[in-house]
This record gives C-alpha cells, sequence and structure tokens, in this order.
C-alpha cells in the first residue's frame, strides 16, 4: 500500500486552464479515503504556487 503520493501541478495534475478535473479529484478523495497523504509538487517557487 501506497502512504504518500506525490502530485506535480503543471501540465500533469491541472489542465491547462488551471483546473483540477473531476477524474482527477475522484481519484485524489479515493487515495485520501485509504489514508494515503497527497502533496502537491513543482518546479515553482513557493510563492508561484499559492492562490489568488
Amino acid at each position: 500500500m501506497y502512504k504518500l503520493i506525490a502530485l506535480d501541478i503543471d501540465g500533469t495534475l491541472m489542465t491547462p486552464d488551471k483546473k483540477i478535473t473531476t477524474e482527477n479529484k475522484a481519484a485524489i478523495d479515493a487515495a485520501r479515503a485509504k489514508g494515503v497523504r497527497v502533496v502537491l509538487v513543482s518546479g515553482r517557487p513557493t510563492s508561484g504556487m499559492r492562490g489568488h
């Protein structure tokens, strides 16, 4: 069993218009329901990952 999943946000998790698909959200929710920690990763600086 996985304990942690790290997801790259740009071009992998998010669409070009910066949205998360319902399929990806459902997969994340399912993993979290099984106790898996989900973390976001990026090559961007931390300030570039903050929402507006």
